[in-house]
C-alpha cells in the first residue's frame, strides 16, 4: 500500500480519503514513490496511490519492490 503519512499532512490525508486509497494497508514504499517520490506533490502522489489501488496485486507489489531498490541504488527522485 502507499506509504503512510504523518498526521500534519491533513490535506493528503482528506484527498486519500476521498479517493478511497485509505482502504489500503501502509506499506514501506508505494507506487508514487518509485514513480517521484518527494518531487511529486499531493494530488500527482494522490493520482499515483489511486492507480495502485486499482492495479493492486502480488505482481504489481513485486513490481514496486523492484522499482524501490533500483530507485534506492541509483539514488533517484530525492530532494533533501
Amino acid at each position: 500500500g502507499p506509504r503512510p503519512v504523518v498526521i500534519e499532512e491533513q490535506d493528503l490525508i482528506k484527498l486519500r480519503t476521498e479517493k478511497g486509497v485509505h482502504q489500503l494497508r501502509p506499506g514501506l514504499t508505494g507506487w508514487a514513490q518509485v514513480n517521484g517520490r518527494d518531487a511529486l506533490d499531493i494530488i500527482t502522489k494522490v493520482r499515483f496511490d489511486e492507480e495502485y489501488l486499482q492495479m493492486f496485486s502480488l505482481k504489481s507489489d513485486f513490481k514496486i519492490i523492484l522499482l524501490t531498490v533500483l530507485k534506492v541504488l541509483r539514488c533517484e527522485d530525492v530532494s533533501h
